[in-house]
């Protein structure tokens, strides 16, 4: 395998996928983990619960909110320096954060340094082979994009492990060495210049765009860019539509619940986890040859409409059903989430690019799940909130259309 790597039978562009997956895997496996947790957490800082997801709820939005910036550091220290400096945040914000007297400190700690991590890890996850792959984008990045469902697997079991055996302070240090160190072999495996390899030139037959190191360079292009229309309707049409995911993810539970099947319900999540991570292997492929930006929308439109579906049933077969074509959904679209900006706006600064078009996520994941307990406290029914949470993925939908044909691509 070296020797092929070496001499351009297998394109380097591949290795720089899989690191990534990994690197995706250690992102998102911890994040989504929080829910192991929460119980140890509010036994031990005598908070309410409420009070106690603000950690997550913190963390969440600093990942996407540090986005841009992030983007920006890693066009000018490369995505192997960056990797490096990802774990030191994430490994000594869960180490310092296992010390917490309150939960003031945790947060200050795991939610804001180990975000800011997370947040580095995420934009070098997710950016990283778009620098690599033109015209398999769509695979490589479903291929990276995979590490999510995959660390989910790995990593929440394991963190259950570790606070039944450990507590949640004698976790936290033992997950944050294990996934920095991860981190770092990961960042082994990354090279930072892909004009170093000649194959890449084959992935480019246009020329590959160059970047700008310089951050003033970087911030006048993205600039041009987020004030032009086109930015701005696919900006708020991500916020709309991934507003479905978040309402999804936290609500779903408490939803099968209200109708005396929370198992159905817990059940669910996993399906979401299990579809997402198939569809993202396999969806890149198929984008490739039909068009990114088409099976995005296609995919968008899915995850609105099994929202509005979910509200129409409470039969435990069709819960899963519906969860289950949601989850398709959302991994055509987590696929080919950093391709779409990528396609649209050209090849320079894509890292910065990414980070900025972040920014639309940190909206719902702060506001989705918040919003819908505000509306249940009152209504006191999911029903009518899944019905327009789906309808407002479905005018996302039709922003990034619209967004797409101004840049004429659709």
């Amino acid at each position: 395998m070296l020797s092929r790597l070496t001499d351009g039978t297998v394109y380097y562009g591949w290795v720089i996928a899989l690191a990534c997956f990994i690197v995706n895997g250690v992102v998102f496996g911890m994040t989504y983990s929080f829910g192991v947790f929460l119980d140890p957490l509010v036994s031990s800082f005598g908070a309410s619960m409420a009070q106690t997801s603000l950690v997550y709820g913190v963390q969440l939005f600093v990942l996407y909110a540090a986005a841009a910036p992030m983007g920006v550091l890693v066009e000018w220290v490369g995505p192997r320096r960056g990797l490096v400096l990802a774990a030191i945040l994430l490994g000594g914000g869960m180490v310092t954060g296992s010390q917490a007297t309150s939960l003031l400190v945790l947060i200050l700690t795991y939610s804001l340094i180990s975000g800011a991590g997370m947040s580095l890890a995420f934009i070098i996850g997710y950016a990283t082979p778009l620098q690599w792959f033109q015209q398999r984008r769509g695979l490589a990045t479903g291929i990276a994009s995979a590490g999510l469902g995959i660390g989910m697997v790995v990593i929440a079991p394991t963190a259950s492990l570790l606070v039944t055996s450990v507590g949640w302070r004698g976790a936290f240090p033992l997950l944050g060495a294990g996934l920095g160190l991860t981190l770092v072999l990961a960042a082994l495996a990354i090279a930072d210049d892909p004009t170093q390899f000649d194959a890449v030139d084959t992935e480019f037959p246009d020329g590959r765009p160059t970047s700008g190191n310089n951050w003033h360079d970087q911030l006048q292009t993205i600039y041009s860019i987020a004030r032009s229309r086109a930015f701005v309707l696919l900006f708020g049409g991500y916020i709309l539509l991934y507003g479905t995911l978040y309402v999804m993810l936290n609500h779903i539970v408490n939803y099968a619940a209200q109708h005396g099947i929370q198992e159905t319900g817990v059940l669910a999540v996993s399906v979401i986890g299990g579809t997402t991570t198939i569809t993202r292997f396999s969806v890149g492929g198929i984008a490739d040859r039909l068009g990114r930006l088409a099976v995005f929308v296609t995919c968008g439109a899915v995850m609105a409409l099994a929202l509005i579906g979910l509200s129409l049933t409470e039969a435990p077969l069709m819960l899963l059903a519906i969860t289950g074509f949601f989850g398709v959904g959302y991994g055509g679209t987590g696929a080919l989430l950093s391709s779409v900006p990528a396609d649209l706006f050209g090849g320079r600064n894509l890292n910065a690019l990414f980070g900025f078009t972040s920014l639309s996520l940190a909206v719902p994941a702060l506001l989705g799940p918040w919003l819908a307990s505000l509306a249940f406290d009152q209504l006191g029914t999911y029903i009518p909130i899944f019905f327009m949470t789906g309808v407002f993925g479905l005018a996302g939908v039709a922003s990034i259309i619209a967004c797409a044909r101004y840049q004429g691509n659709l």
